[in-house]
């Protein structure tokens, strides 16, 4: 098997034997670089919104759900919105929006000086069942990684070690964005002996610190070498992985309940010199164009 043929884009559940702790890796390569590429974002917001990605997706392979998991950064820094969401067949989609003169300014491309005082917003929207739930991390670490460890402490009680990496790789002739990440979490369950659990913790979060940035997002390393590499005396089991995807789910339809929504007079005011009105979407870049009479339908006017 070629070695640009390793399985990509997916998440791997997995459970160290030993500990009895749970973990899921993601590796993500074409899609990242998909979504990255096309919006053309400066370096520090790609790899800001990368890193959300495999956050994500992470998060994600964690719940039981039937609808949308997503997480959403909110500041009054020079990146003032960063979306990433998965849904529960792993279709996944994201942007940013930022100042980038003020991108350009920041003098590192830290949580602190991208993003500044915000919100890192976790939303899980079960469309089948009309229900959602929400939570709100602040964000206070130096990456997005830490900020959503603060939260697993905070708000889970749950420990959690995560270890994530964005880089551009050179594969097939040309530098692509890849990202990929670990996570290993210790459920809250009964334990019969907590110092053996500690132990087996500190170990565990050892051999996680020793992958390299370069491991995660290695085109030629396939996810299981890796988890295998890292945690063998551990006893690794995975499961079935989640195959992720590129999805987005604008329409035509979608386009023209919101436009619904607005006044005539308002629809007007959006029109290009030619009449005509230009809905681009901002996760697909997917531009929806409707003329005067299609407008004059939306409203139910004759034209």
């Amino acid at each position: 098997m070629s070695a640009s043929l390793i399985s990509d884009n997916l998440l791997r559940p997995f459970q160290l034997e030993q500990s009895a702790l749970r973990g899921r890796l993601v590796r993500l390569g074409a899609l990242v670089d998909r979504v990255l590429t096309r919006h053309d974002y400066p370096e520090p917001v790609s790899r800001l919104l990368g890193e959300l990605f495999v956050l994500a997706a992470t998060l994600a392979g964690g719940l039981k759900f039937r609808g949308t998991f997503s997480l959403q950064v909110r500041s009054a820094g020079p990146v003032s919105l960063m979306i990433a969401d998965c849904t529960n067949d792993g279709a996944m989609r994201g942007y940013a929006k930022f100042d980038a003169a003020r991108v350009a300014a920041a003098p590192q491309a830290t949580v602190r000086d991208l993003l500044g005082d915000g919100q890192l917003v976790l939303t899980v929207d079960q469309s089948d069942a009309g229900q959602s739930y929400q939570g709100i991390v602040e964000l206070t670490g130096d990456t997005l990684t830490e900020c959503m460890q603060a939260y697993f402490r905070q708000s889970e009680q749950l420990k959690t070690g995560l270890k994530v990496a964005v880089d551009r790789v050179e594969e097939r002739s040309a530098r692509r964005w890849r990202a990929g990440g670990i996570l290993v979490q210790r459920l809250p369950e009964q334990v019969a002996d907590e110092e053996r659990m500690e132990e087996d913790w500190r170990r565990t979060m050892l051999l996680l610190g020793s992958a390299t940035e370069g491991e995660l997002v290695d085109p030629h390393l396939a996810p299981e070498r890796l988890l295998l590499r890292l945690f063998h005396e551990e006893g690794v089991r995975v499961f079935q992985p989640l195959d992720l995807s590129f999805g987005c789910r604008c329409s035509r339809q979608r386009v023209e309940l919101m436009l619904r929504r607005f006044p005539p007079e308002d629809l007007d005011d959006m029109k290009t010199p030619e009449g005509e009105l230009v809905v681009t979407c901002e996760f697909c870049k997917a531009a929806f164009r409707f003329d005067e009479a299609e407008l004059a339908r939306l409203h139910g006017e004759p034209h």
